[in-house]
């Protein structure tokens, strides 16, 4: 790095250690009511999250930073900038272990989004409408009519992984389902992830390549990103897998490696100066991790697939996948304990297929707009391959050894492999 970005990167560590001190926003003062039966007005400050069973909610209360999260059932009709008045009983968030044997820090997890109370099957009354961010509100209108126009045309479970492909939405789905998307290291695709935009963003480039120069695929490509992020509401989680995919995207098409690596430190370091909790964020160190794979491991790996095919980019996108997973694979070994053995397999059979799925699935959602008809035979063509996506998970999922379960796998173990790989992706040839 050069001295003034080592500069820029020292600002930013101080100013992120300054804003931990002193101005992260101070828990509610609602302790002494833990287990009892409360009464408040907030404004809703975040697109609801709907699930099969119920729907949660992020309430801002008056005068306040902080928030609380309701669970309510899903009967009531609530939408972001809502007023509410919710009564019911308060209580804190717990860890809990996950079917694989881990905990999850569930605490932490609500914590950084400055939750720090729930409200479980709470009873609401919408006071008034409109109280929120006016630009928020239209991107959340856009994004509930998109999902509802997917839904009137494609069935489940087949409308919910087009929804999640394309908004990162994946409360639709149930259980079973997850557990399949985990077992085969496949749930990448249904998060709005770095990772995730960037393969799509890249392979959506690929094919226009054929088309257009360089210049005009990569400004394309940043523009299905920004559309991404929009259409996902702008939240944190968005703009962060945004920033990743852009760096990532052009590194790889301008070759500019490691100019993009320092940029990705200093995304990295500005976000953390932000808001310095995300550094405990386990899907914003799965992302900067899978983004450092995408740049640097990459060029390592494309010489053991020069078998594949490189039409329409498919050696690519199987050569960013495995570069991906190896550099994600020692996190998720210690923060969930699942080995996918056949997440190799399941990806390449998946993704070259990924991009193609989100253009028929976005177009009729986008035609639903304005006619059922003309959505429809986009709809068809999204179902069938949404019906392959989903048979070939379920299938790999079903098999006796999809995935191997590790209760304790040591953090030293995960220290020691992540320096492994970077001796390996960074040593100097002789």
């Amino acid at each position: 790095m050069r001295t003034r970005e080592i500069i820029i990167c020292i600002v930013l560590i101080l100013i992120s250690i300054i804003r931990y001190l002193f101005f992260l926003p101070a828990p509610l003062p609602y302790g002494a009511f833990v287990n009892k039966s409360v009464t408040f007005v907030g404004v809703v400050s975040e697109y609801p999250d709907i699930r099969l069973n119920n729907q949660r909610i992020t309430i801002t209360p008056k005068n306040q930073e902080s928030n609380l999260l309701a669970i309510l059932p899903k009967d009531h009709y609530i939408f972001y900038g809502d007023e509410v008045r919710v009564k019911g009983i308060l209580t804190t968030p717990e860890n809990f272990i996950t079917n694989t044997g881990k905990e999850f820090n569930y605490e932490r997890y609500l914590h950084n989004q400055d939750i720090y109370f729930i409200v479980d099957k709470g009873d609401v009354e919408i006071l008034s409408q409109h109280n929120g961010s006016w630009l928020l509100e239209k991107l959340y209108r856009i994004k509930e009519h998109f999902m509802k126009n997917i839904g009137s045309v494609i069935s489940s479970p087949n409308s919910d992984l087009a929804n999640g492909l394309i908004l990162g939405a994946r409360g639709g789905f149930d259980t079973d389902t997850k557990n399949e998307f985990i077992s085969t290291g496949t749930i990448h695709i249904i998060a709005l992830s770095g990772y995730n935009v960037t393969i799509v963003a890249e392979s959506i480039m690929k094919i226009l390549g054929i088309f257009f120069s360089l210049a005009v695929s990569l400004w394309i490509g940043i523009c299905i990103v920004i559309l991404f992020v929009l259409m996902a509401g702008a939240s944190a989680t968005a703009i962060r897998a945004g920033v990743m995919a852009v760096i990532a995207l052009v590194a790889r098409m301008t070759g500019r490696t490691y100019m993009a690596g320092r940029a990705l430190v200093i995304a990295g370091l500005l976000m953390i100066a932000y808001d310095p909790r995300v550094i405990t964020d386990i899907s914003f160190q799965l992302s900067f991790l899978a983004t450092i794979g995408i740049l640097f491991v990459t060029p390592k790996v494309i010489k053991w697939v020069r078998w594949v095919p490189t039409k329409i980019g498919l050696r690519d996108v199987v050569a960013t996948t495995i570069s991906a997973t190896i550099m994600v694979l020692p996190l998720l070994l210690y923060s969930t304990g699942v080995f996918s053995i056949v997440s190799l397999p399941a990806n390449v059979l998946i993704l070259p297929l990924i991009p193609l799925t989100m253009l028929a699935s976005f177009m009729t959602g986008l035609f639903g707009f304005f006619s059922y008809t003309i959505a429809l035979p986009f709809g068809f063509i999204a179902h069938l391959m949404l019906s392959y996506i989903l048979g070939v998970i379920h299938f790999f999922a079903s098999l006796p050894f999809a995935s191997v379960t590790i209760k304790q796998f040591p953090l030293f173990g995960t220290i020691i492999l992540y320096i492994l790989i970077f001796y390996w992706v960074f040593k100097k040839k002789k």
